[in-house]
């Protein structure tokens, strides 16, 4: 007899922690999402400095478009200077070439650098206006070293840039 009212009691008690426990268990708040797992920094440029450089491959010509131009941040503070190059890989179905940019952004403190493929209209050297191009971030030194990520860039209308890195932790 003892023992059925001890394994009634047992049996009670496991009824009353899960009806307990399961509404709380249910009620669990929902993992929140996870956060940003990258840096961002903004950085401006101003009108670049441009060279073309042109040569004959076959009956193509190509060209390699080497520019530079100083950095500021946000707040109109001197960041360093971008300097890289743009050299065409292919052209389009509609007229636009497809082209591989290598860009060096000398930072205080150390370079971020990234490479990437863009889509250009065919007459022009430069993004076109507004039109997000996104390249990957390779490497770095000093602050920046082993950076990885993307920077985001945009000419703007005055022919001025904007550079969006997002750098991851």
């Amino acid at each position: 007899m003892k023992f059925r009212k001890l394994a009634t009691g047992f049996v009670t008690l496991a009824l009353v922690s899960a009806v307990a426990s399961g509404p709380a268990i249910a009620q669990q708040p929902v993992a929140a999402p996870v956060t940003k797992k990258y840096t961002t920094l903004v950085l401006n440029q101003g009108v670049p400095k441009i060279d073309v450089l042109t040569t004959m491959v076959g009956q193509d010509i190509e060209s390699i478009v080497i520019f530079s131009a100083p950095l500021t941040t946000k707040a109109g503070k001197s960041a360093g200077n971008v300097a890289g190059f743009l050299t065409d890989l292919e052209i389009g179905a509609t007229g636009s070439e497809i082209r591989f940019r290598n860009i060096s952004f000398m930072l205080k403190g150390g370079q971020i650098i990234a490479n990437g493929t863009g889509e250009y209209e065919s007459t022009d050297r430069e993004l076109p206006v507004q039109r997000p191009s996104k390249i990957a971030i390779i490497g770095g030194t000093g602050k920046y070293i082993g950076a990885s990520g993307e920077v985001i860039t945009r000419k703007n209308a005055d022919g001025t840039f904007r550079h969006v890195f997002r750098l991851l932790k």
